[in-house]
């Protein structure tokens, strides 16, 4: 099953190839995040937080067409993303996007950024869309394949404090076996030039940004 989560940043419009929903899809408005489904008419199956963001008549209308609400207690200690993920979990989720999570403040956005290195998410493959960009973790000794991507521009940033075994195919920068460590820019800017490409790592926390 997929959950697709509406976080509460910016966002301009749907990221595409993932619209229209499919019909098993969890749709989880995460607070505020709900005013994006308002926005793209989708009725989300679960609204999910301290609803301290919430239009009171976009809760009105959206729980009379059948959204449920999960709420917890302004004092919490977790965000509505953060609880709305483990939502997701808990409901069987396998795959996991995460919509309108950047932008809106900087300490939210990297709080939001961040939660896909988060151990929750170890057994479930998380993507943060927004616009034309992908970002997604990649954790331990593990081979992240990408199909179709040439002449997208990606970068990587180390998040533990190295990783290590940095293995690039397909790309104009390749990298065998390498390391890099926690607050280069090395890994900014690279493009994919095959059809078929890799990142593959032995050892850390890496984030991907990837043009979509």
């Amino acid at each position: 099953m997929r959950a697709i989560i509406f976080a509460n940043g910016h966002m301009e419009h749907l990221p595409g190839g993932i619209s229209p929903f499919k019909t098993d899809d969890l749709i989880i408005a995460a607070d505020g995040g709900l005013r994006f489904c308002i926005q793209e008419n989708i009725v989300p199956h679960l609204i999910v937080g301290d609803l301290d963001s919430v239009n009171r008549t976009h809760l009105s209308e959206m729980t009379r067409r059948g959204a449920q609400v999960i709420r917890y207690p302004v004092d919490k200690d977790a965000t509505d993303l953060e609880l709305s993920l483990q939502v997701a979990l808990n409901k069987g989720a396998q795959e996991i996007i995460l919509l309108s999570a950047l932008g809106a403040r900087w300490d939210m956005t990297f709080s939001n950024v961040l939660l896909l290195a988060s151990d929750l998410l170890n057994h479930v493959h998380v993507r943060l869309l927004d616009n034309n960009q992908e970002i997604f973790c990649i954790k331990g000794c593990k081979q992240i394949d990408l199909i179709h991507r040439k002449g997208n521009c990606l970068s990587l940033l180390p998040l533990s404090t190295s990783v290590d075994g940095i293995t690039l195919q397909g790309m104009q920068y390749p990298l065998n076996n390498e390391r890099l460590q926690l607050g280069t820019s090395r890994g900014l800017s690279n493009i994919i030039i095959e059809q078929e490409a890799s990142i593959q790592i032995q050892r850390g926390v890496l984030l991907v940004c990837l043009e979509c």
